[in-house]
């Protein structure tokens, strides 16, 4: 499977607390349609299958609906949008947005209303994301939760759970807040100890064997935090960043950035040193005894029934080649006196045959057409 991810813009309408984007990216400018057009049909071309529209916020997008069109008039099979949930409360825009194409969407919410409303600041986002994601499985799209943890909604993460799986959904990602964007201006109170962020991993695990239910992963967290939940977390390794059912479908995709991470001192007697990306630099600025995590003593558990995950030494790859690229909006420059936007492209190919990873990062500059 190749997925194709796009990054329409950094524009949002919420302000998360939380969030790993500068504000001051929300003023560079977006993706052309022209451009998303010509990475769908060039994705295509080679065989791509798979597109996540995300953002900023993909939904501000008035042409979102078109880009989903053209995405399925050329065969892509599996097409994700990732959101706060706000736009598809509108009256029919799940409807809109499943009629042109989509088959997915992945929305983040992250506690109870009251908690939720707080750290993306605006009131009624909650009920409203909510609401969002009963009309996407009204309309038929498959759904999935972001919960991104914080120093504010770890002890939340039970319950969400449970709420979660009272609402017939099990599909969630508990992310490990990043330190960098605007977090940065909040940092007092979102920054979430190791010991507390491990502790939140393992009540939400314990919630869904409570429930005996599968479907939720981490990110961000290294295995260190909790060697026995290794299965569950994705991007700790290059490889572990694709995970597919066992039919072969696409679960979820995420990119592990590789040029910003670390080994401690721990890290050296560790049995999984060659295979783990270690800690974010950041992470590591501020918990420089690498959290207090000991070393993985032991290989962990084999991914559980039902998934293979591709990852170096931990398991067979996949057959047949699969990449994850990812078309981004990082700043909006000037190219000989034109308005212009950097465009950077990374990818990551599995060979099966070879049993080779390569990567590969592309970056250009593209002329907009409007001053």
């Amino acid at each position: 499977m190749k997925a194709l991810e796009v990054l329409l813009s950094y524009a949002c309408n919420e302000a998360c607390a939380f969030c790993s984007q500068e504000l001051s990216w929300r003023k560079a400018e977006g993706l052309p349609f022209a451009l998303v057009a010509r990475e769908l049909y060039a994705a295509a071309k080679d065989g791509f299958e798979s597109v996540c529209f995300t953002g900023g916020e993909p939904t501000l997008r008035k042409d979102l609906p078109q880009m989903l069109a053209l995405a399925r008039k050329l065969g892509f099979k599996y097409l994700r949008v990732q959101t706060n949930g706000l736009k598809f409360a509108e009256p029919g825009y799940a409807a809109d947005l499943r009629a042109a194409g989509a088959t997915n969407l992945r929305v983040s919410i992250h506690g109870d209303a009251a908690l939720h409303d707080r750290l993306v600041k605006v009131p009624g986002a909650w009920a409203k994301a909510w609401a969002g994601a009963e009309a996407a499985r009204t309309a038929g799209l498959g759904v999935g939760v972001n919960y991104v943890l914080n120093g504010e909604n770890d002890a939340a993460l039970p319950a969400f759970c449970a709420d979660l799986l009272a609402r017939g959904l099990n599909d969630l990602v508990v992310i490990h807040p990043l330190y960098e964007g605007d977090l940065l201006a909040h940092e007092a109170r979102m920054s979430l100890p190791p010991a507390r962020a491990a502790a939140a991993a393992r009540a939400a695990a314990a919630a869904y064997k409570k429930a005996g239910a599968e479907g939720l992963r981490l990110l961000n967290l290294p295995p260190c935090a909790a060697p026995e939940l290794t299965h569950l977390m994705l991007a700790w390794s290059p490889h572990s960043l694709l995970v597919v059912d066992a039919a072969g479908r696409p679960v979820d995709l995420y990119m592990a950035s590789h040029d910003d991470r670390l080994h401690a001192g721990p890290c050296g007697s560790c049995t999984l040193q060659d295979e783990c990306l270690g800690f974010k630099r950041s992470w590591l600025k501020r918990f420089p005894d690498a959290g207090g995590f000991a070393p993985v003593a032991a290989a962990p558990a084999a991914p559980r029934s039902g998934t293979r995950i591709l990852r170096r030494g931990g398991g067979a790859f996949e057959a047949g080649r699969h990449e994850l690229a990812r078309a981004v909006a990082p700043v909006a420059g000037q190219a000989g006196g034109r308005p212009a936007l950097a465009v950077e492209r990374m990818s990551v190919t599995l060979d099966a045959d070879a049993g080779r990873v390569s990567e590969s990062r592309v970056v250009w500059e593209e002329a907009l057409a409007h001053a």
